[in-house]
């Protein structure tokens, strides 16, 4: 069975990023979970590791939030990043933050938090089958 590579979860909420590592790691697809607090720490991790298969994107975050990160990231040379694929997960629900998301280009997805587990096995299904 094809496995996902690895995961970086970027949110400021550790009981969030607790709860989501669980489930990514009950699921058993996933080798490695990695956690940014903000999107500075984010592209951090970036520059000094390989990218990841999929990042799970909070909006609201201090130092550098979700669509801040999102501009710097499209900055990043896209075959650095072509093998990745961004999730926003999200307490926020509002249209235009959706609509935002989308019109990046970046965006696969936008879910509302916490990650569960069928959102996890539809974006895990969907990134083996167009990536792996």
């Amino acid at each position: 069975m094809k496995q996902i590579k690895s995961i970086l979860l970027i949110d400021d909420s550790k009981p969030i990023n607790f709860y989501n590592q669980k489930i990514i790691n009950t699921s058993k697809e996933v080798n490695s979970v990695s956690i940014a607090e903000n999107g500075l720490d984010a592209l951090d991790f970036l520059k000094k590791n390989e990218f990841p298969n999929i990042i799970f994107l909070d909006i609201n975050m201090p130092k550098m939030n979700g669509f801040e990160f999102l501009d710097k990231y499209s900055d990043i040379n896209p075959k650095l990043r072509k093998n990745t694929i961004i999730v926003i997960l999200s307490t926020t629900n509002m249209e235009k933050d959706k609509i935002r998301a989308e019109q990046t280009g970046l965006v696969y997805d936008f879910i509302e938090k916490p990650l569960s587990r069928e959102d996890l096995r539809r974006i895990n299904t969907y990134y083996k089958e167009a990536y792996l």
